[in-house]
C-alpha cells in the first residue's frame, strides 16, 4: 500500500469541515480507520464478541496491533504490549521498578503530568528522591546535555522525559541523555506521546529502555489505544501494575510446560477492544504507507513556515524553540496582552481554527501534523496577525 500527504489528508474528514491544529491532544481518524473499526464493530455484533468467532476476531486484532506496534518502534513484538495510551504504559513502568529509598528519578519541569503525578507519588510511598532539571522551553541541545550531565549521578535509577514536550515542541536529545544514564548506570523511560505519527522512531537506536506512545495523537488512530516498550533484558526486573490473568496464564503456562512465555503479557492490564486494535493498526498502516521520514520532514517544514511566519507579526512571537534541531511541528506562540485561552476561544469562534492552551510557558499551542497543508498555516497566521492588531475582550 502507497499513499502521499495529499491522499491521506484528503482521507481526514475533519480537513473539509475545519483547520484542525490540535492533533498533540487527539487527531482526527482517517476514513479507512474508521471504517476498519466499523467493519470489526459489525462483524462482532452479528457473532457476538464472545461467540468463538467473536474471540478469535479480538485475538487477531489485538496481535495485529501489537505487531504494528512493533514495527513501528523497530522493536520485536515480544517486547511490546498494546495498552490505552502513554500515561498507563508510563504507569506501568514506573510502580513496576524496584524502588528503594534514596534512589534518584530524573526528570525536567516541562514534563507532562503524566509523568510528574507517578513521580511525586513514587517519593511519597518509596523514599525516591525526584531531581527535577530546569530546561529552559528554547534550550540548545548542548545546554541540556550539561544539565542532565550534571544532574545524572550513580544514585540515579531512572531518567523519565518526553522525547518532544507537550508544552513547547522542545525536542530533547534523549540518545545523548540515555548514553548519560546508562554510563550512570540508569535507565530511560521515555514519554513518546507526541512523537508516534509524528518523526521516525528507532527505540533501539535511540537508547530507550522504556518508550511509551499513544494511538490517537499524531498516529490519527482512535482514543484508548497505545502500546508500551519494554526491552527485553529489563522485562523481568519490572513487577506487574496489577495482579490480572495474564500473571495467571503466565504461572500456569510455566508449570505446565517448559516453553517460554511472553512476560510482556504480565503487563496486561485491561483487555483492549477488538474494534479500537483494529483501528490502530490501521492507522499504523497508513502513516507508514506515507512514510514516517516523509511526515517527518512535512511536519517539520510547516512548523519551520509557522515559525517564520510568526517571527514577522509584530506582538507575536515563540514560546519554544526557534528552529534547528531542538525543533519539530509542534509550536507553540504567544499574543501580547491576549491570555493564551482568549486565544483559543477566538481562532474558533472566528476561523474555525483549533489549537489548545499550554501552561508553561503559558501559550497557544499548534500541532503541525501530516495532514496539514501551508494554506491551513497560512489560515493562523492571518488569524494571528488580526488578532495581535486587536485588543482582547475584557474578562467577565
Amino acid at each position: 500500500m502507497m499513499m502521499d500527504i495529499g491522499a491521506l489528508r484528503d482521507a481526514v474528514p475533519a480537513t473539509h469541515e475545519v483547520t484542525y491544529f490540535n492533533t498533540g491532544w487527539s487527531g482526527p481518524s482517517p476514513q479507512p480507520v474508521l471504517d476498519r473499526m466499523r467493519e470489526v464493530m459489525e462483524h462482532e455484533a452479528s457473532h457476538g464478541p464472545a461467540s468463538a468467532e467473536g474471540v478469535l476476531l479480538a485475538r487477531e486484532q489485538n496481535a495485529e496491533a501489537a505487531t504494528a506496534a512493533a514495527s513501528l518502534l523497530k522493536a520485536d513484538v515480544e517486547e511490546v504490549i498494546l495498552t490505552h495510551g502513554t500515561t498507563e504504559g508510563i504507569n506501568v513502568v514506573l510502580h513496576g521498578m524496584r524502588w528503594q529509598p534514596g534512589d534518584e528519578l530524573v526528570t525536567c519541569n516541562l514534563e507532562h503530568m503524566a509523568i510528574l503525578t507517578p513521580a511525586s507519588v513514587i517519593a511519597e510511598r518509596h523514599g525516591v528522591k525526584v531531581v527535577t532539571v530546569e530546561v529552559e522551553p528554547n534550550a540548545t541541545n548542548a545546554r541540556m546535555l550539561e544539565l542532565f550531565e550534571e544532574a545524572i549521578t550513580p544514585q540515579t535509577r531512572l531518567v523519565a522525559l518526553s522525547h518532544i514536550q507537550y508544552t513547547c515542541g522542545l525536542r530533547m536529545p534523549i540518545t545523548e541523555i540515555a548514553e548519560i544514564a546508562h554510563r550512570n548506570g540508569a535507565l530511560i523511560l521515555v514519554d513518546g506521546a507526541q512523537t508516534a505519527g509524528h518523526i521516525n522512531l528507532d527505540v533501539r537506536r535511540l537508547g530507550a529502555d522504556f518508550y511509551s506512545i499513544s494511538g490517537q495523537k499524531w498516529l490519527l488512530g482512535p482514543q484508548g489505544t497505545g502500546a508500551l516498550f519494554i526491552g527485553r533484558e529489563h522485562q523481568k526486573n519490572i513487577d506487574p501494575l496489577f495482579s490480572t490473568h495474564g500473571i495467571a496464564d503466565e504461572r500456569a503456562e510455566q508449570a505446565e510446560s517448559t516453553m517460554p512465555t511472553n512476560p510482556m503479557q504480565r503487563f496486561r492490564l485491561t483487555s483492549q477492544s477488538a474494534a479500537l486494535a483494529a483501528g490502530f493498526a490501521k492507522a499504523v498502516e497508513l502513516v507508514q504507507a506515507v512514510g514516517l521520514e516523509s511526515i517527518e520532514i512535512h511536519s517539520q517544514s510547516l512548523g519551520d513556515y509557522l515559525r517564520e511566519g510568526v517571527a514577522k507579526i509584530s506582538g507575536c512571537g515563540l514560546a519554544g524553540p526557534a528552529g534547528g534541531k531542538e525543533s519539530c511541528g509542534l509550536v507553540a506562540v504567544t499574543v501580547d496582552g491576549w491570555a493564551p485561552q482568549q486565544v483559543v476561544t477566538e481562532l474558533w469562534e472566528r476561523w474555525q481554527i483549533t489549537g489548545r492552551t499550554v501552561r508553561v510557558p503559558p501559550a497557544v499551542r499548534f500541532s503541525m501534523a501530516s495532514y496539514n497543508d501551508e494554506a491551513d498555516t497560512d489560515r493562523v497566521l492571518e488569524a494571528l496577525m488580526v488578532l495581535s492588531q486587536e485588543t482582547p475582550p475584557l474578562e467577565d
